[in-house]
Formats: structure tokens, C-alpha cells, sequence
């Protein structure tokens, strides 16, 4: 070997022959299949057709354009995406998600979408292809609520609107992941899929005779305070789960809200908003002080709604209450026609002070939602003496005790 120039990418060396003109060969390193850095070599030509290195050079740009070419990443399935999003981001305190979220992932992703695109590569999941998968999504038996009173396997559902957003979105933020992370190039497909979140069916309210009815049915004091909290107050749930003795003051008939229970996660409040604290009108604020007098949790951080069968360590379920005990007092009282859950009393409420006439605003923050509705154009602090105002419309659930 007469000569070798060393390159950026690669060298250049005229190596002589036994027979015939010494040849120019581009010499590089690369990575094969098994991760090893190996030796690569190609013949240029020969001395004769390219006298001087320079030539030898020029004729050598094509292949090192070609080993300097960018190596587009392996193409990853989405298991396999799944799998890099639960290592890097989905426990990440930064990001903070709640355990009921974390678990939503987890159920979402192995009920549904590991199931029909686990396999496929990032490339093939378009939005086209999640459109008709999210159409055709139909609720299990299993998932269906009791007052649907459909349990056979041949009547079963579409999937809900909103079942079917928090999917789509969790294949959008798998995406997100995938390029902030440059596992995947080009824009997230899931952009582009239509997927609405409307209600199928307009929730039924409850006007206040039937509210009352329905507290006259319940001869279980913590249940029928239960209801009323649920009534009066407008609580979600996981916030009436989430009350301690010591987050009400009874002197200024006030209720601090400082956590939600779902299942047996505590868990933040909704948003901002959901953490302001409201006040309660006397009689609420008179029953709930029975109660406790009757209770055998009262110390100030147990559960206002102690579960018993626990020994108090954790709230009621909601659902087992509202199914054995609610439901059954509604159609003790002539509700038939109606499906009731706990968010129907918070809906009930605002209905209910819409109908009397309570501002927006005044609405808006006794419910505590992050957002006004489209038409209020101004957000305005609704003061205290106007939310007791409001609530005193509810003041007839208390005559029947």
C-alpha cells in the first residue's frame, strides 16, 4: 500500500495488486445486526482511471454520502412504546398523574388498545385505522350499569363517547411520548381522529319533592346524610368519600375540601376550582353533628362516611350504597323512570337554582367548575352571603326528619 488518506467518514488507501494497476478502496467502520463495529471496504478504481488521490476522492463522495446517510430509528410496535412510556414517563413525579390515571392507562391500555394494536408498528397506526376501531367498540356485559338492565351478551352497547376521548387521548400522549423522545418521526396521527365526546342520552334530574321522597325512603341516618351532603352540597362522589371530621367548621358552617377518595386511592381534587371550600346552611350543618354524635368514628380525621366493615380505616363505597340503599328507596318513592347516580344530585342542584333564579356565577361556584359555561363572558366572585342564599332553596329536604 503506496498511499492512505484518512477521512472524516471513512479513509481512502491505493493498495497494489500482483497483476495489473494498484486499485484506490474506501475503507470504513460501521455497526452490524448484533451491535459489533466491523471493518468495511470498496474498490473506487483502479490507479489508471484515477491518476491522483483527489480524483480517488471525488469518485468516493457517492459512497460516503451513503454511510453518512442518517439511519432512521427501528421502527417501534406499540407494546413496545408502551413499555418505553411506563420505564420514562407514566410514574414521573413531574408529571404528576394521579393513581387513578396511572391506573386508567393501565387499564385502557390492556382491555383495549394493547389487544388490537400492540403488534403494529408506530407507522401503522393512522387515524383512519383508530376511527373505525373506536366505532366498532361495544361494552361488555360486565360494563354495563344495573339500570340499563341489560346483561345478555348479544344487547350489548357502544362503548361511551367519552370512554372512546380518553382512549384516543391516551394513544395521543403515547405518540407525544414517541417524538419528544425521537422514537418516532412526522407529526401524531392521532390528531386527526374524529372522536366526539357528547353524552348519548340526556341525564335525568330530580326535582326537589323527589330528593325529599327520596330521604323520607332512607331510614339509615349516615345514608340519608349521605344523600343530603350529595343534595345540598353538590359534592362529587370522591370528594364526599374524601371528608374528615376536622374539614368542617360548625361554627361558621363552612366545609374545607382537602382530598377525594377513588377506590383506595386518595387522590387531588379535580382542578383549582374543585379545592375551594363552600359553605353549608345550618340544618345540613345540624345533621351532620347528629350524625357524628351517633358515630363511632368522630375523632377529628376519620371519615365523616366510615365504613364499618373496616373498622372506620376507609370511607363507604359509594356504589355499593347507591345500589343497595338509594336506588331501592327511589322506587320505593315512585322514581321508576329515572336513572339515578350520585352526580345526578349534583345536576339536580343546579337545575334547581337555575329554575329559582341564582346568577351564573353564584351556580358556578357552588359547584366549583374550573370554567363558566359559553354564554358567561366574565367571570365574577360570587361572595358568600349569595351562595348561602342560593342553598337555602334546598332548606325542605330537612322537614322530614
Amino acid at each position: 500500500m503506496a498511499l492512505t488518506q484518512s477521512a472524516p467518514e471513512g479513509s481512502i488507501t491505493l493498495a497494489t495488486r500482483r497483476k495489473g494497476p494498484a486499485v484506490w478502496e474506501f475503507r470504513w467502520r460501521e455497526t452490524d445486526a448484533k451491535g459489533e463495529r466491523v471493518h468495511r471496504k470498496r474498490i473506487i478504481g483502479n490507479q489508471e482511471e484515477y491518476p491522483m488521490l483527489s480524483d480517488a476522492k471525488r469518485a468516493a463522495e457517492p459512497y460516503r454520502a451513503q454511510i453518512n446517510a442518517p439511519v432512521a430509528p427501528k421502527m417501534l410496535t406499540m407494546k413496545e412504546l408502551w413499555d418505553h412510556f411506563q420505564k420514562n414517563e407514566l410514574h414521573d413525579p413531574e408529571v404528576d398523574r394521579s393513581p387513578t390515571t396511572i391506573e386508567m392507562y393501565y387499564t385502557n391500555m390492556k382491555a383495549h388498545i394493547l389487544p388490537e394494536f400492540g403488534a403494529l408498528t408506530l407507522d401503522q397506526v393512522d387515524a383512519v385505522t383508530v376511527e373505525k376501531w373506536l366505532r366498532k367498540l361495544k361494552r361488555k356485559p360486565s360494563q354495563l350499569s344495573p339500570a340499563n338492565s341489560i346483561r345478555c351478551e348479544t344487547h350489548t352497547l357502544p362503548l361511551a363517547p367519552g370512554t372512546k376521548c380518553k382512549l384516543r387521548n391516551q394513544l395521543s400522549c403515547l405518540f407525544s411520548h414517541a417524538r419528544r423522545h425521537k422514537l418516532f418521526i412526522g407529526e401524531n396521527p392521532m390528531v386527526e381522529v374524529r372522536q366526539g365526546g357528547a353524552r348519548v342520552s340526556i341525564p335525568d334530574l330530580l326535582s326537589l319533592k323527589e330528593m325529599q321522597a327520596i330521604v323520607l325512603k332512607l331510614t339509615n341516618p349516615t345514608y340519608r346524610t349521605l344523600v343530603l351532603v350529595a343534595a345540598v352540597t353538590a359534592l362529587r362522589r370522591s370528594e364526599i368519600r374524601g371528608l374528615q371530621w376536622q374539614d368542617v367548621d360548625f361554627d361558621k358552617k363552612w366545609l374545607f375540601l382537602n382530598r377525594g377518595i377513588v377506590r383506595n386511592h386518595r387522590t387531588k381534587l379535580k382542578t383549582e376550582a374543585s379545592r375551594k371550600g363552600l359553605p353549608i346552611p345550618p340544618d345540613l350543618a345540624h345533621t351532620l353533628l347528629e350524625l357524628r354524635a351517633q358515630s363511632l368514628y368522630r375523632a377529628p380525621e376519620d371519615w365523616i362516611f366510615a365504613s364499618p366493615s373496616v373498622g372506620g380505616r376507609s370511607p363507604l363505597w359509594m356504589d355499593n350504597i347507591l345500589n343497595r340503599y338509594v336506588r331501592p328507596a327511589a322506587r320505593a318513592a315512585g322514581i321508576t323512570k329515572k336513572r339515578i347516580g350520585w352526580h345526578t344530585f349534583r345536576r339536580s342542584l343546579a337545575s334547581l337554582l337555575a329554575e329559582r333564579g341564582e346568577p351564573v356565577h353564584v351556580v358556578k361556584e357552588l359547584l366549583r367548575h374550573a370554567q363558566a359555561s359559553t354564554t358567561q363572558d366574565i367571570y365574577q366572585q360570587a361572595d358568600q352571603a349569595a351562595k348561602r342564599s342560593a342553598q337555602s332553596h334546598t332548606s325542605e329536604l330537612f322537614l322530614c326528619l
